[in-house]
């Protein structure tokens, strides 16, 4: 099954909220709001790992929201926006290390026609809901 995955509002942009969303036929989002992403920030500053953040915060992101979709990880097909070029390999690590390997990850621009693109955008303005709205314990439990 193939999934397009898309985000609005980056994971570093502390002061507004991030929303990762996919399609596949069927539409899902979370939200990650500022608050929740300054607490997350400032663990990673306490630990030294500031400069891995964006990326390790935004691949938890895709985790939670296939978890929380309950999509099985069986014969899945992630295809992710390019939002962290130079940190591919970690994400895909990183996804891969909750998902066993199961699932095949390739990043390619969805570009703004793709629905992905769509429920991310619309749900950031706040113009359609969230499915799953993310709290500082769900993140920081599988960090």
């Amino acid at each position: 099954m193939r999934v397009e995955i898309d985000q609005s509002g980056r994971i570093e942009e502390t002061n507004r909220d991030t929303v990762i969303a996919f399609s596949n036929g069927e539409r899902f989002s979370i939200r990650i709001s500022a608050k929740v992403k300054r607490q997350l920030l400032e663990v990673f500053r306490q630990r030294g790992k500031p400069k891995v953040f964006k990326h390790k915060v935004f691949a938890l992101g895709v985790v939670l929201l296939l978890h929380k979709s309950k999509i099985s990880p069986k014969n899945l097909s992630l295809i992710i926006d390019h939002e962290y070029p130079g940190h591919e390999n970690s994400i895909k690590d990183i996804i891969w290390s909750r998902f066993n390997s199961e699932v095949e990850i390739d990043f390619e621009s969805v570009g703004k026609n793709s629905p992905a693109h769509e429920i991310a955008y619309y749900t950031y303005k706040k113009e359609r809901k969230e499915d799953v709205k993310l709290t500082y314990k769900e993140i920081a439990v599988v960090a």
